[in-house]
């Protein structure tokens, strides 16, 4: 026995396993990742499949007569997600359909199902590059990757998925039916629920981790000409199950000042559905829910930018001011006529707020010392900085 060369090709594999794993956790999201896709017209069933031609960032190249493709770079045009296991030390590759799992040292693929999958080669990394032979997604996949050398591509499969993950949990969301699944990398992925998605164009998803059983998806939405109108969606999935689900609009061009909702206040999440602010335990039950036009008398939609024990602070849309609500009392100030000057008051009420660069009332809010909240403000004229102080007011 030639125990020297044994001993090699153990070196090698160890060493293959422990470069995959470098390079794989280099781009895995540690808590949240989001990714922005691209729109793509979805074929109907009766059409026979439009063939794509791809130029990728890596090249694809042969080794005794296999056929090797960037697994990163193509996966996204699959609807394919990638990612290293540590624990069992293997390359996952989960699909809506289908998972399977390979071995840095194996020239074959095990399916979720227990299925294996001779591939004629094993995975190869180049200049921290992950490469799999082209079988990987012919056999496992039914989609036929070719390639048509250097960094061309084709294949007959249309993008029809927003994807994303929170760790290893993995997320992808149907453009067409607005059909969301989840589950975790290396499983095929359940059925969440529908979320109510339309005209998707220019759309990003994130999810995030609330605790073992819950995580929050956010998806934002731009479209129409010039893609002026935005949608935001915030939906939460407990036990593998859409239980909430928020989405607001702004129809319009002014977004300047428009921040994302505030995440979350003593782990109930904000959601706010067009004039309705809700907190919502990770489960999906309503804790507590404002009724924000009532509050405030403004019938416009609003974003959330603060949750405290006494108060919070939103914005509507289109006169872009921020407002702080009394949770105690209901009562709602318009904070700009409390700190700004009565010049820099003037100037904002004359200003058109249909025009693209509006800019709102330009306060920010930067914390809070017992009673006292401090805001920063951008001067109208000069860009300068202010700082603003707003004592609430105690109950009557």
């Amino acid at each position: 026995m030639n125990t020297r060369s044994q001993a090699s090709r153990r070196t090698a594999a160890l060493l293959a396993a422990s470069a995959l794993t470098s390079l794989l956790l280099a781009a895995t999201p540690i808590e949240a990742a989001s990714v922005t896709s691209a729109p793509s017209a979805v074929p109907s069933a009766a059409k026979a499949p439009v063939l794509h031609e791809l130029s990728l960032e890596h090249s694809g190249f042969q080794e005794n007569g296999t056929t090797y493709i960037p697994l990163r770079d193509i996966c996204s045009f699959l609807d394919l997600q990638p990612l290293w296991n540590p624990d069992k030390a293997s390359l996952e590759v989960t699909g809506i359909y289908q998972a399977v799992s390979l071995k840095p040292d194996q020239p074959k693929a095990y399916t979720a199902a227990g299925k294996v999958i001779m591939l004629g080669a094993k995975p190869l990394i180049r200049d921290g590059v992950t490469y799999v032979p082209e079988k990987l997604f012919s056999k496992a996949f039914s989609i036929p990757v070719v390639w048509k050398g250097e960094n061309r591509f084709s294949l007959p499969y249309t993008v029809k998925h927003v994807m994303t993950a929170a760790g290893r949990e993995l997320f992808w969301l149907s453009r067409e039916h607005g059909v969301l699944r989840s589950g975790p990398s290396g499983s095929v992925p359940r059925r969440a629920g529908i979320i109510q998605v339309a005209n998707l164009d220019w759309v990003s998803m994130s999810a995030r981790k609330i605790n073992p059983a819950s995580y929050a998806v956010e998806i934002e939405n731009a479209y129409g000409e010039p893609h002026i109108n935005n949608t935001r969606w915030r939906v939460l999935v407990s036990e593998g199950s859409l239980v909430r689900q928020a989405k607001t609009q702004y129809w319009g061009a002014r977004m300047l000042g428009m921040k994302r909702d505030v995440f979350a206040f003593q782990g109930n999440v904000v959601m706010v559905d067009g004039q309705t602010l809700m907190l919502a335990g990770p489960d999906g039950h309503i804790v507590e829910e404002y009724n924000l036009q009532k509050l405030t008398g403004i019938d416009d939609a609003f974003a959330a930018e603060a949750v405290d024990t006494d108060f919070v602070l939103v914005r509507p849309f289109q006169k872009g001011t921020l407002i702080l609500i009394d949770r105690r009392s209901g009562q709602s100030v318009q904070l700009y006529k409390e700190l700004l000057s009565a010049a820099d008051q003037a100037w904002l009420e004359a200003c058109p707020d249909t025009n693209i660069d509006y800019p709102g009332d330009r306060l920010v809010y930067t914390g809070r010392s017992e009673d006292t909240l401090s805001f920063e403000w951008t001067s109208f004229n000069q860009g300068q900085k202010v700082h603003f102080t707003y004592t609430l007011s105690p109950l009557s």
